[in-house]
């Protein structure tokens, strides 16, 4: 029997980072908003390696290639709920 994991079908519609923050909008349109230092492998890197990222598929993720560092659209997600912004 499969079971249809909830990072299996997560993505988000868009991602930038804006002044050191990540800023995430949902498949149902909300947005979700990080300072880079809530991310522990982000704490230390510069603006330059931040500010190159790739999104993984169809918004399944980003990849940072000057860190070689990934984050699933359901870690940033689902990490908390607190985070929603309007």
């Amino acid at each position: 029997m499969n079971t249809l994991n909830l990072e299996d079908k997560t993505q988000f519609k868009k991602f930038e980072i804006k002044n050191s923050f990540l800023i995430i909008k949902t498949e149902n349109n909300k947005f979700i908003k990080y300072h880079k230092n809530e991310i522990p492998f982000l704490k230390k890197a510069t603006t330059k390696e931040i500010s190159k990222y790739e999104i993984m598929g169809n918004g399944e993720g980003v990849h940072w290639p000057l860190l070689d560092e990934d984050l699933s659209a359901a870690y940033l997600i689902y990490r908390t709920n607190e985070r929603s912004c309007p």
